[in-house]
């Protein structure tokens, strides 16, 4: 426990952090950890800030004694009458600073009266710490008075001198609101000391030490009171270090993480809570005697106990920001009979059973929900006139409405459940050996709450229809499970089941789910499908202050707080709505800079806080738009930018016009076709002319219908060729053939050629479309008016505008109606829409369709002029001048006229109603549930007013979703059956049984039908060049569907900044998106995921892009990166010092800040990366990118784009069998063993390593990728043979036959020598590049890839694979990162033919290369003479043999088995190349230390080799670390796992400077270059 003298003010600090006493993630450890540092500081004579304290402790208590003698404890100011000033600052305040070093040397101190800023003298832009002299105070609560004169003396402003500060809250804070403020200030206050931090100040959140206490005390244990508040205030704590780290930034950065740690657990917490409740709803329905809820209302149960769930965690968050006066926090009557915090204690309280039904909480908590939804008013007292009771100010919030949670209300919660709940709510997860703490709700802001609910996007509730177990890998179902009946579940593996700790026993059992139970579960295909990953505030903080610094003050302008306020927001893909909550932030922030900037005024710094969420709360009520596919997250996000923007006074927000549900990528737009293109057909491949929305507007203002439009047809009303787009799906065939031959029947026959008169109707049509438009945009724009809420802005610089739609009188009851009344122009408009859409989409199955067939061309047309009306032509004048778009017609700007001409409007074009409609057309209702499941959304007429007032959005900021759309077959038959997800590698009779029986469960058929054609129909949209032209032939991938579609959506000034992948800047097909991409990026930083600040695989790479207009190419670049903070610390750096890399000389990942790191790409930046990675037939600005770490790296590509290529041999090349679809059609199966013969082998990626043939094989289990057993070289017989996993299936013939044959006289493959490559590429491993010679028969899965030179000799092909292997040409792939490296990336390597090393090259690869007798013939035709005159450049042993002591013919002295020689000829192969190249030492040692970090680290912590000449295996490392060279011989042996032949390892164990190494080895080659020259 903390002790009583350290006082935490309104969670400072994470709780739970500050007081667990855990010895790893906890203050106490870093207390600890400094500790110990003193105490090694003052062994060697050091000073320290416990030896400073320690020689004033005895003078600070007695002055503190004489202190408390003079100090009245009554108001500050009274007692300062007795305190001699000076003598406080000599003998307290001065000695005490002393001992927390804030006078030590290296130090600046600038003073003003009470003030003194302390910052570090040798560090730029350091921040600073105040320090701030304040007179004695007996209490906190006097400390904090703000109009009391708690200062030591006056603080008198540069700029305001005749307002003197007296107080030390408004001079705090002042300081904290100053140009360029101090992170930390501590107060000396008497026996108080306060630290005060710039962010957490104006939440009323502060760390305050009653320093007498501790003086008197002198607790010196270790990690005691002293030590802990010493750590506290000590300047070094407080101050930047040399590296400019802060202890105290850190130990708050650690303790957020602890509390996202904490977030996690809330996760699962709220995740177990919505089934608890569900299952307490089942309960309780069943005691009382109602009917069980039907299957489809499982889902809304787990929505409605989300939002139950909500309600709490938001009173949660309003009880931690008592400023917003949501709740009457601090009233004792309210703490004690209503507030939350009550509850802490209640849930640890064992209940009784009778105790476990009763309602206590439920009933307390439906009071309090009523309480702060209807509000409520305090009673006065006639005779005193003192309020009675307490005050609610009511919220009339959506969450607190009755039907948000009317299924659990109707059977209320028993005390049971609701205490597990509010256990889970209140609580850190309970582990054995650790306290529970209570989770800070101030510490978890509104990002980690996005965290918690973003990761049960993928959850689905349903009731059990029988009983069931969880099953999943391994057991582990945090990517998904399966449920299997009971009865089923014979044969599953017990390591499969999902398992949970029983209550009482404390044994792991597993999950059981009893029938009629509710289910709460994240199924495997929906998790691999979401692609939903919580984007971290780190970067949600770094994207959008990123795109601002783009989008604010450009071209010589500085942006106004006024046109702050104009600016519009989206974020395209919502999720919990990170990205708009922060993009609400900054932008209010800078309002309030501007805005005091342009009047001269500053605002009082006590009011700053709350200025600030008024900004905050119009800017997010009024500017900011988002949309997504889950409307459960639509919901949640609109809950966390009402908690991030209350204020006092607002009631509850409503952001339905702007926040909405929707499929962002699939929808409509304003594009037309002609006449002619229509007549030609040439509509169904070309791509529609966009017309913008503003031309819409114009039209409106001007009272004519059409203008642009006019005479021409919008792409919605013509049939698309992606129609009927379910054929695609693979599946069909088998599975619903008939339907599928129909749907290929309509298909075709809504592609002909449209009639003369069937145009005339489409140009119709679109003045119909034109006019419904019309009249949704002036319906939107006085919606949008009347919804406005007035928030007094400070200095609010907009001038007030007679409201066009008069006063403020339609609720938002109406404008919901009216807005979604089907029978009005807007939801008419959306409907056509809408139906074109779902025409894409039309299923298979029966599901939404029913009887209802898709219609034919005129089916459809008279369909969309029964929705739209007719367009009426009196006269032959007026049908002139409607061509010419001349027909007016004014629209009223009233909301109630606007209804009446709207239903005038439709009458007159005779449009029928919708229920009508639904009723005559099967199809239109059918179209309308297509919809209504996919959720598509049309920017344009949806968010209306934006894209006609500027084109599109001012700011769009987000993570959009990282998936292809990919059906995944095996995942939808596990719903049927888990055996799919389960089964490890079985073999194609098994999986073909399987399918057959699988398919046989009721709905499993469709189940796969139904999810294979979703996938096929979006991946078919999104790859459609009319509505994504710059994808044009690319996979689809939605993350580029983004790119496109805000690159679309964004006005003419408009920036995006988004976190997606970047696979277009490697894909060699992606050129024309590459170049579009190139010319509208602003800045691009590249990151790797190593620290996890993602919650995925650290191998992870993304960028952050700034997107704006396309223009000249020229945009900031940085590659490699793993934190923000490099990029901001890097455009501020001067250039001095060592470059920095991937990791630093710690072997940690460098985070260190250059200037180097950051380069401008421009077209001459293109030039070089095509130079070095593309042929001339691709175009400069569809270069692939090439990722340098820093300047260096840069200048080496430089070099090597002037270089000679392998391509220029005339490869052929093979990607083997494909792993899946080759064996699918029977050429190969599972099988593991050593094969007969090479001409039975088919290699697998782990098969080889750099150089290395003989690699690894894989264990008989199979169980993963990494379930492989490496090979013993020393041990391997000459006749040795691989063990592989796959073994031929066909007869040789057929076998033969079918693998890769090469050039028109189809020789086999097979028949020669190859170069073989690991497909997959680790781009940030040891290696990237893993090429290693392969024999004659032996073939491969795709996971290799192979070339093969056959029209050279085999010496050219050994020469090639020595080039290939070498670090310089690795470095060559990897600064390029691909998933997969082929032919083209292979072809583009650096390879020099008439090499002047060539036997020096030669011979070093053949030696790594020729392990086995196979390889006897490549060493036989390559052998040459000269070889036995070459030697190494430095033998690695003295009993190391010479290099050209070899023969003619291959023997077992051929190959280097020893691990140390490999190692040396690989390095001299490195420094040959380097040479050949043209590349000096200097430059091959800068990319390995800079491009082959786990390279680099492995030769400096794990590689160890012992005077044999051997790798120290980690078994026998490990008892040497522990006993160093005392080990014992017992412990210095080990069993290899490839031959089980046992080695003692000889001491010394050493590891090798290969940096050193490949300079000597270049300095011996350059010698030999010389001498030949």
């Amino acid at each position: 426990m903390i002790s009583d003298a350290i006082i935490v003010g309104e969670e400072w600090i994470s709780e739970h952090y500050f007081t667990t006493s855990s010895t790893k993630q906890s203050f106490q450890a870093r207390v600890i950890e400094r500790r110990k540092a003193w105490d090694a500081d003052a062994k060697d004579g050091i000073e320290t800030p416990k030896t400073r304290f320690s020689a004033v402790r005895g003078e600070l208590s007695k002055e503190f004694s004489t202190l408390a003698e003079q100090t009245d404890a009554a108001a500050v100011d009274v007692a300062l009458d007795g305190v001699d000033a000076e003598r406080l600052r000599e003998k307290i305040y001065r000695p005490l600073l002393h001992a927390l070093g804030f006078d030590r040397g290296g130090l600046t101190a600038t003073a003003s009266g009470p003030l003194t800023v302390v910052a570090p003298a040798d560090i730029e832009d350091a921040s600073a710490v105040a320090v701030i002299e304040g007179a004695p105070a007996a209490t906190l609560e006097d400390l904090f008075a703000k109009d009391g004169a708690t200062l030591l003396e006056p603080f008198v402003p540069d700029d305001d001198e005749n307002h003197p500060v007296t107080s030390v809250a408004r001079l705090l804070s002042r300081v904290f609101l100053h140009e360029a403020p101090p992170t930390y200030a501590l107060v000396c206050a008497g026996r108080w000391m306060l630290l005060a931090e710039r962010t957490r100040w104006p939440e009323g959140r502060y760390l305050a030490i009653d320093i007498q206490l501790v003086v008197d005390r002198n607790d010196t244990k270790r990690g005691g009171e002293l030590d802990t508040a010493l750590a506290c205030i000590d300047a070094d704590s407080l101050l930047p270090q040399p590296d400019g780290t802060v202890w105290w930034d850190d130990v708050l950065d650690e303790s957020v993480a602890h509390t996202v740690g904490v977030s996690k657990d809330l996760r699962e917490g709220v995740r177990r809570s919505i089934e608890i409740i569900g299952n307490e709803v089942v309960e309780r329905r069943q005691a009382q005697g109602r009917e069980p809820l039907p299957q489809d209302q499982a889902q809304v149960l787990a929505q409605q106990a989300l939002r139950y769930l909500y309600r709490i965690l938001f009173l949660l968050y309003a009880e931690s920001s008592p400023e917003l006066d949501v709740l009457p926090v601090g009233d004792a009557e309210y703490d004690e009979g209503y507030g939350l915090s009550r509850f802490r204690e209640l849930v640890q309280v064992e209940l009784t059973h009778a105790g476990k039904d009763r309602t206590h909480f439920y009933d307390s908590l439906a009071t309090l929900f009523e309480l702060v939804d209807q509000g409520h008013t305090a009673r006065h007292d006639d005779a005193s006139g003192d309020a009675q009771g307490l005050t609610f100010n009511s919220l009339k919030a959506d969450l607190f409405e009755p039907r948000a949670t009317a299924l659990i209300d109707e059977v209320g919660l028993g005390d049971g459940a609701l205490q597990r709940v509010l256990g889970y709510l209140l609580l850190s997860r309970e582990q054995r050996g650790r306290e529970r703490g209570f989770i800070s709700y101030a510490e978890l802001g509104i990002n980690q709450l996005g965290a918690v609910y973003e990761g049960l996007m993928s959850y689905t509730g349903f009731f059990a229809e029988t009983d069931l177990y969880e099953v999943a890998k391994a057991g582990d179902d945090s990517k998904g499970s399966w449920v299997v009946a009971t009865d089923k579940a014979d044969d599953i593996h017990p390591d499969n089941f999902v398992k949970t700790e029983n209550p009482i026993t404390g044994e792991e059992v597993s999950v059981l789910h009893k029938q009629g139970s509710f289910v709460y579960r994240l199924a495997g295909r929906e998790r691999q499908q979401s692609a939903s990953y919580y984007t971290p505030e780190v970067l949600t903080k770094f994207v959008v202050s990123q795109a601002l610094e783009e989008l604010l003050d450009q071209d010589g302008h500085t942006t106004t707080a006024a046109e702050i306020l104009d600016l519009t927001v989206c974020e395209p893909a919502l999720g919990s709505g990170a990205f708009a909550i922060e993009a609400t932030r900054q932008l209010a922030a800078e309002y309030l800079t501007r805005r005091q900037n342009e009047t001269g005024e500053r605002i009082d710094p006590d009011a700053y806080p709350q200025e600030l969420q008024r900004v905050k709360a119009s800017i997010a009520l009024h500017q900011v738009h988002g949309v997504d596919l889950n409307a459960t997250a639509v919901e949640l996000a609109e809950i966390s930018l009402w908690l991030d923007t209350m204020v006092a006074g607002l009631q509850a927000p409503w952001f339905g016009l702007r926040l909405r549900r929707g499929n962002s990528l699939i929808g409509a737009r304003r594009a037309v076709y002609s006449r002619d293109e229509v007549f030609t057909k040439s509509w169904l491949k070309d791509v529609p002319r966009p017309v913008p929305m503003a031309e819409l507007a114009e039209n409106l203002r001007n009272e004519r219908i059409a203008g642009k439009t006019a005479g021409r047809i919008h792409h919605f009303l013509l049939p698309a060729l992606g129609w009927g787009s379910a054929v695609e799906a693979k599946e069909a065939k088998q599975l619903a053939p008939e339907a599928l031959a129909a749907l290929k029947v309509w298909q075709k026959s809504v592609r002909t050629k449209p009639t003369k008169k069937q145009i005339d109707r489409l140009v119709g049509l679109s003045f119909r479309v034109e006019r419904l438009w019309q009249f949704a945009l002036r319906r939107r724009e006085i919606a949008e008016k009347q919804a406005r809420r007035d928030i007094d802005l400070w200095r609010d610089p907009r001038e007030t505008i007679q409201d066009a739609a008069g006063p403020r009188s339609v609720t938002r009851h109406e404008i919901e109606r009216e807005l979604g009344d089907p029978d009005g122009a807007c939801q008419r408009l959306r409907r056509v829409m809408d139906a074109w859409n779902a025409l894409w989409f039309w299923p298979l199955t029966t599901t939404l369709t029913g009887e209802a067939t898709p219609p034919t061309l005129d089916e459809w047309l008279d369909g969309l002029t029964e929705i739209l009306g007719e367009h009426h032509e009196a006269s032959t004048r007026e049908r002139r001048a409607a061509a010419h778009g001349q027909v007016t017609f004014s629209l009223p700007t009233e909301w109630y006229a606007l209804g009446d001409a709207e239903k005038e409007e439709l009458i007159y074009a005779n449009a029928k109603s919708i229920a009508e409609i639904k009723r005559e057309r099967p199809w239109v209702a059918a179209a309308e549930r297509i919809a209504n499941d996919h959720g598509f959304f049309h920017w344009e007429l949806d968010f209306s007013t934006v894209f006609a007032r500027r084109d599109g959005f001012d700011l769009q900021v987000g993570n959009p979703p990282w998936v292809r759309p990919r059906s995944d077959v095996d995942a939808l038959l596990a719903e049927g059956d888990p055996w799919w997800q389960l089964a490890v590698k079985p073999t194609q009779s098994q999986v073909a049984e399987m399918r057959e029986k699988t398919l046989a469960i009721d709905g499993v058929r469709e189940t796969v039908l139904d999810g294979t054609t979703d996938i096929a129909v979006t991946a078919a949209f999104v790859g459609d060049p009319i509505a994504y032209p710059h994808l044009a032939g690319l996979q689809p991938d939605l993350y580029r569907c983004f790119m496109e579609q805000t690159w679309r959506n964004a006005s003419g000034q408009g920036t995006i900044g988004l976190i997606h992948p970047e696979t277009h800047f490697t894909d060699e097909k992606a050129g024309v998106l590459r170049a579009a991409a190139y010319e509208r990026l602003r800045r691009h930083w590249q990151f790797i995921n190593e620290l996890q600040l993602f919650e995925i695989d650290h191998h992870v790479s993304y960028g952050v892009h700034v997107y704006s207009a396309a223009s000249a190419v020229a945009f900031e670049n940085a590659a490699n990166l793993y934190h923000p903070d490099t990029v901001q610390s890097s455009q501020k750096h001067n250039g001095e010092g060592p470059e920095s890399g991937i990791k630093n000389t710690e072997g940690k990942w460098d985070l260190r800040a250059h200037n180097s790191r950051i380069t401008t790409v421009t077209d001459e930046t293109l030039q070089t990366w095509h130079a070095l990675l593309e042929g001339d037939d691709v175009p400069v600005r569809q270069s692939r990118m090439v990722y340098a770490v820093n300047r260096s790296t840069a200048n080496v590509l430089a070099k090597l784009a002037e270089a000679p290529r392998l391509g220029d041999l005339g490869l052929e090349f093979s990607s083997g069998w494909h792993e899946k679809n080759d064996r699918t059609k029977g050429y190969f199966d599972v099988g593991w063993g050593p094969v007969e013969s090479w001409n039975d082998a088919i290699l697998q990626g782990p098969h080889l390593f750099v150089a290395t043939p003989f690699y690894k094989s894989p264990n008989e289990s199979m169980k993963h990728n990494q379930d492989w057993t490496a090979v013993d070289l020393e041990a391997l017989e000459p006749d040795a043979l691989p063990v592989t996993a796959y073994k031929p299936a066909k007869s040789p013939a057929e076998y033969d036959a079918a693998y890769t044959h090469w050039g028109d006289d189809r020789v086999p493959a097979r028949d020669h020598y190859r170069i073989a490559w690991r497909n997959m590429a680790a781009n940030t491993g040891e290696r990237t590049l893993i090429p290693a010679i392969i024999p004659p028969g032996a073939a491969h899965v795709d996971g290799l890839f192979s070339l093969g030179i056959p029209a050279e000799t085999v010496g050219t092909l050994v020469a090639a694979s020595g080039f290939m292997s070498s670090l310089v040409n690795d470095f060559a792939i990897r600064v390029a990162p691909k998933s997969t490296i082929r032919a083209g990336a292979a072809s583009r390597l650096s390879f020099v033919h008439d090499c002047m090393l060539r036997d020096e090259l030669a011979l070093r690869a053949l030696r790594l290369a020729c392990v086995t007798d196979v390889f006897s013939s490549l060493w036989e035709e390559a052998f040459d003479s000269r070889f036995q005159k070459v030697d190494w450049a430095a033998r690695p042993l003295p009993d190391t043999v010479g290099l050209g002591e070899v023969g003619s013919g291959w023997d077992e002295s051929v190959p280097l088995r020893r691990d140390i020689d490999r190692r040396q000829a690989q390095l001299e192969i490195d420094a040959i190349v380097a040479l050949m190249l043209g590349l000096t030492a200097d430059e091959l040692c800068t990319i390995y230390r800079t491009q082959f970090a786990v390279l680099y680290g492995y030769d400096r912590n794990s590689y160890f080799y012992d005077a044999n000449g051997r790798l120290v295996p980690n078994q026998v490392l490990k008892e040497w670390r522990k006993k160093g060279d005392a080990i014992a011989d017992e412990d210095r042996k080990a069993t290899h796992p490839g031959s089980g032949v046992e080695y003692t390892y000889e001491l010394p164990f050493l590891t090798l400077d290969r940096e050193a190494d490949m300079r000597q080895a270049y300095a011996h080659f350059e010698r030999i270059l010389q001498e030949r020259s």
